[in-house]
């Protein structure tokens, strides 16, 4: 898995590619989606799931780690473009909404 952080003014956009599967990946996520936050005012938080693959449990905790830093954050989150795989796992685990899939 990778994660790109691109900004804009009042945005924060996480682009993930590859299988949301935890593990190390996870670790650096949250590395570098705290120093993305740091120091930085982002009424949104975007993240951009069209790329990703399989994702199992440590996944979804790499999403709502996102959505809760947000939040910590003042922003709003959003997850974007689940694919069917996810979007399904979502549905099943009722994170739908609490991950504002659009």
């Amino acid at each position: 898995m990778t994660s790109t952080f691109q900004t804009f003014p009042g945005k924060l956009t996480i682009v993930f590619s590859g299988d949301l599967i935890g593990g190390a990946d996870a670790l650096k996520f949250s590395v570098d989606l705290r120093n993305a936050l740091t120091d930085k005012i982002f009424e949104l938080i975007e993240a951009d799931a069209s790329s990703v693959g399989f994702v199992n449990s440590s996944g979804l905790g790499m999403l709502i780690a996102a959505r809760q830093a947000a939040q910590e954050h003042g922003a709003a989150f959003t997850l974007k473009s689940p694919g069917s795989q996810l979007r399904q796992l979502l549905s099943i685990t009722k994170l739908t909404e609490i991950l504002g899939v659009v």
